[in-house]
């Protein structure tokens, strides 16, 4: 490790001791009870077993379109199902893709404007929680806070401050964000400027709470006239970016410039050959400096969300859609596959999409409410009344009907954010080419499984290690950790 490095971690350590001293790991929390019913308890791998996790997440695909007979997804459904495990009945928590991409790193669920992408103003708003307070209906709502908005306050952590505060000697490979394109244009996303290129770090800049967000609107300029949309070299979004709606984060720049970083670039030769560079390669070359939580987002054009790319896919075509965020996953799994840390055993690899198809609301996992949204799969920005379309709204031209614009549906109407199904790998304990399709998981599932499996063993709602809903919700079980039955 160079000296640069050394220094980085270093300080990044001082960062998180200091966070710790003034609360930012102690968040009220429910009472542990024995005789919970949650958990899966002994479906996991032993402790330690698994060192690493890494999850991808594309966009706005639902599982009969991704996996079925006819999905243009061929690596994915040609090389890469064979080598994992299908999770059919996975599902995402809300609609559209901010709430999601919360949900899986902090266990917060959907309020008005994270269901809405923080929408509002000059391309967006990035407006914090108000008033972010903790709910007093702890036993209904564990770690949820109260409130609007789509910057939570310090007190709310992430996997990522979890295990910041659990492996506080190793900070450096603890975890990281690695965001498509992020920073290609400083002017449009922020940040601090990377040695690698892009920058670190990238989010608006608030003032009083709030600020305009330059990368959430895809139609065109601003007020001011700036170009906020998706550009020939930028197609990087916040709103894909889960980490920075935390002050958990924000807050401590060393922190989260040294954890949430570009991904990097992949460059393919006539010959096939791939060569990268950037963080996820550098980090990837050796099990030591593999972090042990990754979170990937590629671009807007790589992770399947534009149709037709501003810029171009990894295949160098303006292809979106499965067909895009295909050719990103034969551009890059390998490099994830063939990691030492993979290799090993020890590492779990779960490919994903934040939500499925709008249309499709159903829950998993007995996801519940929390206390800002009667219907986490609701989402205000679509049901809005559109100029163009003669005032309908995305929901009226969607096939929803009996839904008054601008109003919250009754509870229960809108439950969830559909099924979308997974990918999940691991050298030693699950079987290749296996299927599992009885029971459910959603995306707090998964987070508590991470938390369980990489040793998060304090605080959270529960006292558990769990965050928020995370607390509620079920590990995965032997029906994914497949090899369990066989080795025990």
């Amino acid at each position: 490790m160079n000296r640069k490095a050394r220094a980085r971690r270093a300080a990044a350590t001082i960062v998180v001791a200091g966070a710790a001293a003034v609360g930012l790991a102690v968040v009220p929390s429910l009472a542990a009870s024995a005789s919970e019913g949650h958990g899966n308890a002994g479906s996991l791998p032993p402790a330690g077993a698994i060192k690493h996790v890494i999850v991808i997440d594309l966009e706005n695909e639902d599982e009969s379109a991704t996996f079925g007979p006819n999905s243009p997804a061929t690596y994915l459904n040609g090389t890469l199902l064979p080598a994992g495990e299908f999770v059919k009945n996975y599902y995402a928590v809300g609609h559209v893709s901010l709430d999601n991409y919360i949900a899986q790193v902090s266990g917060q669920a959907p309020n008005l404007l994270t269901s809405s992408d923080c929408t509002g103003g000059a391309g967006g708003a990035y407006t914090d929680v108000t008033p972010g307070t903790l709910d007093p209906n702890q036993a209904a709502y564990p770690g949820q806070v109260d409130g609007r908005g789509c910057v939570f306050p310090r007190s709310v952590q992430t996997i990522g401050n979890q295990l910041d505060a659990a492996y506080p000697w190793t900070i450096g490979s603890d975890w990281r964000e690695y965001a498509g394109d992020m920073g290609n244009d400083p002017a449009r996303d922020g940040g601090v400027t990377d040695p690698a290129g892009g920058t670190d770090c990238a989010h608006p800049v608030q003032v009083n709470g709030t600020a305009a967000d330059d990368t959430n609107n895809a139609e065109g300029p601003n007020a001011t006239g700036t170009q906020v949309k998706s550009t020939v070299t930028d197609q990087y979004a916040n709103r894909h970016n889960p980490f920075i709606y935390f002050h958990a984060v924000t807050d401590y720049s060393l922190l989260c410039d040294h954890d949430v970083v570009p991904l990097g670039t992949a460059t393919t030769a006539t010959s096939g050959t791939v060569s990268y560079a950037g963080h996820l390669a550098d980090d990837l070359k050796h099990q030591w400096s593999t972090p042990k939580f990754a979170f990937i987002t590629p671009n807007l054009c790589d992770d399947g969300h534009d149709a037709t790319c501003a810029g171009l896919n990894a295949a160098g075509t303006t292809a979106g859609g499965l067909v895009g965020a295909d050719d990103w996953l034969k551009t890059w799994m390998p490099l994830i596959l063939n990691s030492p840390a993979y290799r090993s055993g020890s590492t779990l690899v779960m490919l994903t999409f934040d939500e499925g198809a709008v249309t499709d609301v159903a829950a998993a996992d007995n996801e519940q409410p929390g206390p800002n949204s009667a219907n986490p799969g609701y989402s205000p920005l679509l049901n809005a009344p559109i100029a163009a379309y003669g005032g309908l709204t995305y929901y009226d031209l969607l096939g929803f009907k009996g839904l008054t614009p601008n109003t919250e549906p009754a509870t229960g109407t809108m439950p969830g954010g559909g099924q979308i199904g997974a990918v999940l790998f691991n050298a030693r304990w699950i079987k290749a080419g296996s299927v599992y399709s009885a029971g459910s998981y959603n995306h707090y599932s998964a987070l508590r499984t991470f938390e369980d499996l990489l040793g998060v063993t304090r605080g959270g709602a529960d006292n558990r290690g769990h965050l928020g809903f995370a607390a509620t919700a079920t590990d995965f079980g032997r029906d994914v950790f497949n090899v369990l039955s066989v080795r025990n």
